[in-house]
């Protein structure tokens, strides 16, 4: 056993829950589960593929090519075969699932959790605001006796569009629980998304679902049903897809007692030697209990159940107070004020649990937080909340893109890295990018809402500003020019950026030569337009564009970078002749810069 003191530790404190989501049915986890070749799935009609390759065009609607190999499944309807769903061979309740998806150009498809409700899979890109139809939705109930117009109810839209381009991969991870009955059959809750993740963004959070949604299998809730992948919509491919299953009872504290002493505790008392002022039973460590005026202590004992063996994690606090933990008679923690952990390894099975909780002033009552978590868990459980002591947390600062379009600020890179010159500009059409002001680099974009500047403006603040939206980061060399000696040693100059054509033009000197460098959101929403001007001795100079571990050309003039996912598209006709070349970190997208260039990057 391992124990720690924790002087901050972030908790969400509200009512029992797992980690963001206002539940008490946890489960464990029992085991995971592939579902990457259609051995898997139950046989259908011929329109799915096995592949080991896929990519679609975007100028190609509904249609993704593919080789034939191991890792993607691939759906590509023909005229004369509109396609069949793809229906899972097990069954399950409730789970995790993750999976990647590529969708086609005006392409649609869905993912039936249990077979009956479905999570829309749709191209939704350059769209500003999202629909229950839209990818990532909720789809619809349907009741056909209503009006026209009506049919349709209980669709709920994703807070934000985070969609991305066709063909690319797109990342989707849903954690579902499954609607309960009782021993008769009856229907005792329904069935909650309790969070569903868009491309890394949070897009529904807790949602009850009164029902199953349009098509699916069955009219009425079941309490488990296959993974069903819609294939009479149009060209789709999967891949990645992990189901983690959580099907035993959620850890329990039981058979309850309580024994209440009168005065100051600071460390664990003999209690042969102590009175006891009252005693009795309740449900939950939150119960109400009547106690004595003035400081005493509570001393709780019970029955904790686990369903599978393995470590565990616990944490507990007692505020205004003192607290302290035994299971099995062993002290988890000592009897303290501050935050408190043991990391401890339990058999499955039925354990002895104590836990005393001292109020040792007359002015405030304590609140017991006391938390769980482990490998087995499905993420972290809280087994008593403070009710005594809320917790003021402050609103999220959010940046509208409206009011404020440019924000200067600090910005955290995925490389762990921190930009301290950066600038971030806005589009109405909810396209967005950062700027590293200090070398003229493009460093990410986003598609979504804008900013949160909570972890800058709250209280002191840190200076960074965090993207809402699904960031691409793009990179931030140190080396963008190549080719030729240079006619100036210094490296980079900057020299300011001013407003312009609904866009930001940023000026610099780089290597001897000036540029100007003005990018903008597109007007259709679907990424950002970029023309760089170089002024000097520009011939034989080149620069890079796009860097990545897998630089793929989809046609003239369109460049597909895979693994960062999103496409350099060129006028085939421009002078600035692109061409893809390795380097030492992977693949580079140089081009001319003896002539203005002039490119999308799309996303």
């Amino acid at each position: 056993m391992i124990k720690f003191n924790l002087k901050r530790l972030a908790l969400p404190l509200g009512c029992i829950l797992l980690t963001g989501f206002l539940e008490n049915n946890l489960l464990f986890a029992q085991g995971k589960a592939e579902l990457n070749n259609l051995s898997k799935f139950k046989p259908n009609a011929g329109t799915w593929h096995e592949a080991g390759w896929a990519m679609a065009d975007i100028n190609e609607p509904n249609v993704i090519k593919f080789e034939k190999g191991d890792g993607i499944i691939v759906n590509q309807p023909t005229k004369k075969n509109n396609g069949q769903d793809l229906i899972s061979i097990e069954e399950f309740g409730d789970i995790d699932l993750e999976m990647e998806v590529m969708v086609a150009p005006k392409s649609n498809s869905g993912v039936y959790l249990m077979g009956q409700y479905e999570i829309q899979i749709l191209d939704s890109w350059g769209k500003t605001s999202a629909r229950a139809g839209d990818m990532g939705g909720i789809y619809e109930r349907w009741d056909d006796s209503k009006p026209d117009g009506q049919k349709g109810y209980q669709g709920y839209a994703p807070r934000q569009n985070v969609s991305r381009a066709p063909g690319i991969w797109q990342n989707l991870k849903v954690s579902f629980q499954a609607p309960r009955f009782n021993e008769s059959g009856e229907k005792t809750e329904n069935a909650k998304f309790l969070s569903v993740h868009l491309n890394g963004v949070l897009i529904h959070e807790n949602l009850e679902v009164f029902g199953p949604t349009r098509g699916s299998l069955k009219p009425d809730d079941i309490p488990k049903g296959p993974i069903r992948i819609q294939g009479d919509h149009g060209a789709v491919a999967f891949r990645n897809i992990k189901v983690t299953r959580y099907d035993s009872p959620e850890p329990l504290i039981s058979n309850l007692k309580y024994k209440v002493y009168k005065g100051i505790f600071i460390q664990e008392p003999e209690f042969s030697s102590l009175q006891v002022e009252s005693e009795g039973e309740v449900n939950n460590l939150q119960e109400p209990i009547q106690t004595p005026t003035g400081p005493n202590l509570i001393r709780y004992s019970g029955d904790f159940s686990l369903s599978e063996s393995g470590e565990y994690t616990i944490h507990m606090l007692v505020s205004s107070g003192t607290g302290l933990l035994k299971i099995n008679g062993e002290n988890l923690t000592e009897m303290g004020e501050e935050y408190q952990g043991a990391k401890v390894t339990l058999e499955k099975g039925i354990h002895p649990i104590e836990i005393l909780v001292s109020k040792t002033n007359d002015w405030s009552d304590p609140g017991l937080d006391l938390v769980m978590e482990g490998q087995v868990l499905r993420g972290q459980v809280i087994l008593s909340k403070n009710i005594t002591r809320p917790i003021d947390y402050g609103n999220p600062i959010l940046v509208d893109e409206k009011q404020n379009p440019i924000l200067r600020s600090f910005i955290d890179l995925p490389d762990g890295k921190r930009l301290t010159h950066a600038i971030s500009v806005s589009s109405t059409r909810k396209v967005h990018y950062s700027y590293d002001l200090s070398k003229g680099n493009l460093v990410q974009v986003w598609r979504g809402n804008f900013l949160d500047a909570t972890p800058m403006w709250h209280n002191r603040g840190n200076g960074v500003s965090v993207p809402q939206g699904a960031v691409i980061f793009l990179g931030n060399p140190d080396k963008i020019l190549f080719d030729t000696e240079f006619q100036s040693s210094i490296k980079f100059k900057p020299l300011g950026y001013q407003i312009k054509n609904e866009g930001v033009e940023f000026h610099y000197e780089n290597l001897g030569l000036k540029f100007k460098d003005l990018i903008s959101g597109r007007e259709d929403g679907k990424g950002i337009d970029r023309t760089l001007t170089a002024e000097g001795s520009t011939a034989n100079k080149r620069f890079s564009i796009a860097q990545g571990n897998e630089i793929r050309k989809i046609n003239e003039g369109l460049f597909w970078i895979v693994d960062q996912g999103y496409y350099i598209q060129i006028d085939p006709k421009s002078p600035s002749n692109p061409n893809i070349e390795s380097s030492s970190d992977g693949k580079l997208l140089l081009v001319s810069i003896s002539q203005p260039l002039q490119y999308s990057l799309l996303f």
